[in-house]
Order: C-alpha cells, then structure tokens, then sequence
C-alpha cells in the first residue's frame, strides 16, 4: 500500500509565488513546508526513521450505530455528524501538536487515522524511539479526554449514550524508508514509504482499543525505558508478506 501525503501542481513557480505559499501553507508540516526548495533539489533519499500509525478503534463501528439511531428516530443526518467532525477536529488538532512538539513530521490524515514519523529533523537519534513513545502515550490521554468531553456532550444535547467504545491504538517500528520530492508530471509528493512503512501500517493492525504495539527492532532501543509485553501472533492472523513475523510487543508503561 502506498502512503502518499501532501499533493502540489507539479510547477516550480508554485514555491515561489507568495500567494501560493499561503494557499499551500496549511498543507505542509512546517518543517516540509520550510525546506521545500531543498528536499526538491535532494530528490529521493534513504533515512532511517520512527515510523508511526495511529487509528481510532471501532470508528466505522461507532457511525454504523449512530446511522442506526438517526434511521430508528426518523431524523437527518445533521448536527450530531457535525458533532462526530468536531471530535475529529479536536483529535486532529492535539495530534499535530504532539507530534510536532516532539520534533515528529505528520504525513497525512487518513480517515480517521494519522501517518507520523521522527527523526528526520533530529541530529542524534539515540533518544527519536524513547521520545516517539512517550508522544504516543500522551496522545492516547489526550484523545481519552477529548472522547469524554464529546460523549457527555452527545448524552446531554442528542440523548446518544452509544455502545461502541472508540480508543486511540498505535503501532510504531524503526527502519529504513524511501523519503523525499516525489515528481511526476501532474503532482508531487513529500513523503515517506516502503518497505517499512507497509510493515508498520499493517502492525497497526495488531493493537487493540488502545494499545501502543511496537516492533521487535523497537523493543530493543526501548527496553531500558519502558516495560513492554511480548504478544505472540497465531499463524493463521500473520501479516501478509511479513509472514515470518511471529510476535510483536506492547508497551506497558515507562520506568522512569
């Protein structure tokens, strides 16, 4: 699966005009956005990166429910969808400043998940996993804040006390990825993919609620600074094309 990010009219007079960099603006990351001319000259490149997936557990669950109840009560799709958006919104808006506090690049929104990844803007990387993990721990506190305020929000203004429970789940691996200006002769992208990128998008699909689960190759750049839980994976629920891939490892808690 490609996992494509942020998409321009592939014209050089785009980075130049000063219109167009206000438009574009709030398509970038801010750090893409601030060397866009130089990633263009460097082409494609092999980085060593935190590689992250987060998606919203049991969503498509949650809307199939609300779908139900607004078809049961006989009433449009209206201000309780917009309310749904307004979650998102707010999910969305913590995520950017997590990851970007914690010197991360977010890549693209997809649906209601996120594409991140760290250590590209990082100089030493001996502490990128530790600091990647802890972002993702915060964010899962955040998002249970944000849930609760909407929930109670739904109970009081649209009697929705809905039965499926949504959490934020994550999955983070370490490796080499294909990064960089990504040309063709109608778009561009600026992005990050490969081998390791399909990898982790898959591993996402091991947690659970909200789980944080991470890699073997993570787990040994964090053991000293988190307990993690080694899960074992059955052979008939193995990843496919990473079939050799038996176990993964769920973070617990840190030890500091």
């Amino acid at each position: 699966m490609e996992i494509s990010s942020v998409y321009i009219m592939a014209n050089q007079n785009i980075i130049d005009d000063p219109y167009s960099k206000e438009q574009l603006g709030i398509y970038f990351d801010p750090f893409i956005y601030k060397h866009i001319k130089e990633l263009k000259l460097d082409g494609i490149n092999i980085n060593n990166l935190i590689i992250v997936f987060w998606d919203i557990s049991n969503f498509s669950a949650l809307i199939k429910e609300l779908k139900a109840l607004m078809k049961k009560r006989m009433k449009k799709q209206g201000p309780i969808f917009e309310e749904v958006e307004y979650l998102l919104r707010d999910y969305y808006s913590e995520a950017i400043r997590v990851i970007q506090r914690n010197n991360g690049i977010l890549d693209k929104f997809i649906g209601d998940g996120i594409f991140a990844y760290f250590g590209i803007k990082d100089k030493k990387f001996d502490e990128v996993s530790n600091r990647t993990i802890l972002a993702a721990i915060e964010l899962r506190k955040i998002f249970d804040d944000i849930k609760n305020r909407h929930l109670e929000l739904w109970n009081n203004y649209f009697g929705f006390k809905p039965y499926t429970n949504i959490d934020l789940k994550c999955a983070i691996h370490v490796g080499d990825v294909i990064f960089g200006y990504w040309n063709s002769p109608s778009r561009v992208q600026i992005t990050a993919m490969g081998k390791n990128v399909n990898f982790c998008s898959r591993l996402e699909g091991y947690a659970n609620k909200n789980q944080i689960i991470i890699s073997e190759e993570v787990n040994k750049l964090v053991l000293d600074k988190f307990d993690t839980n080694k899960l074992y994976i059955p052979k008939s629920e193995r990843m496919k094309s990473f079939k050799h891939i038996d176990h993964v490892y769920e973070i617990i808690r840190p030890k500091f």
